[in-house]
């Protein structure tokens, strides 16, 4: 039996962040200056982050807050996806898991979120990231946060085009954003990034150079490396279950179908 074709298997995953993060170098350097004056415990500018899905968004956010705690004690990068999480007391709790505030005492969220402010004002800075933003039904967190939180740097990250202009607009002045937005990624882009993730998921030489021809072909076409992900492990998988020790066409042509089944199934990928 031949050995596996996988050896990082979770490097095909959504939530994986490579160590290095290209060809959003720019986008990196325009994160970092937002949060800069915190180190002087300062307010850095907060920003609105716009763009399809699956081209780099979240992990460019998520590499910045790596950053940050792997760099300083003294600015607290906190990360909250806003899909499960859409009303401002299932944040709130988040937030208090973040910080290993226990929630065992039957308190309120905003005798809870008292306690989240008192520590996070410790701290010389704040970076909070509210990913999918527009998933949120109430906006009561994000002016706690503004009228408490003394020193703070705001990202929001969405991928509706339109959303900023249904917020409401007395938020909108007090958060005075800044913009940007993420465009797709090129074909040699595309490339790079699925060759990138193919070094930490597979054992070497485990593609036939046309299948994985095929794969970036359709992660480009649809505009989305999560599509790219989703074929790389899928294929992996066939070509495993048949005895093989390298993906071919027919690993990603049976990848393509499981593809639009899941489609079909969810109305739309992920």
């Amino acid at each position: 039996m031949p050995e596996s074709i996988f050896i990082n298997p979770t490097a095909l995953e959504q939530t994986f962040l490579p160590r290095l993060l290209p060809y959003r170098e720019e986008q990196h350097r325009y994160l970092a200056e937002c949060i800069k004056p915190l180190q002087n415990k300062r307010s850095g500018t907060n920003l609105l982050i716009m763009g399809g899905v699956g081209i780099g968004k979240t992990a460019c956010v998520r590499f910045i807050l790596r950053r940050l705690l792997e760099e300083t004690e003294n600015i607290m990068p906190i990360y909250v996806n806003c899909w499960k999480r859409d009303t401002s007391p299932k944040i709130i709790n988040e937030i208090a898991k973040l910080l290993d505030i226990s929630l065992a005492e039957k308190i309120s969220s905003d005798e809870l979120f008292d306690r989240i402010i008192l520590r996070l004002n410790r701290y010389d800075g704040v970076v909070f990231a509210f990913d999918e933003i527009d998933k949120v039904k109430d906006y009561d967190f994000l002016y706690r946060i503004l009228e408490d939180v003394q020193t703070k740097t705001i990202f929001l990250v969405t991928n509706v085009s339109d959303w900023i202009a249904k917020m409401d607009r007395r938020l909108m002045s007090r958060l005075m954003m800044d913009r940007t937005e993420f465009k797709p990624y090129n074909y040699e882009e595309t490339r790079g990034i699925l060759r990138e993730r193919e070094k930490y998921a597979f054992a070497p030489n485990s593609w036939d150079y046309d299948a994985f021809e095929n794969v970036i072909k359709k992660t480009f076409h649809e505009k989305d490396i999560r599509v790219g992900l989703f074929l790389m492990k899928t294929a992996g998988e066939v070509a495993e279950g048949r005895g093989a020790d390298k993906i071919e066409v027919k690993d990603v042509e049976k990848a393509l179908e499981k593809l639009k089944d899941f489609e079909k199934e969810i109305g739309n990928f992920i």
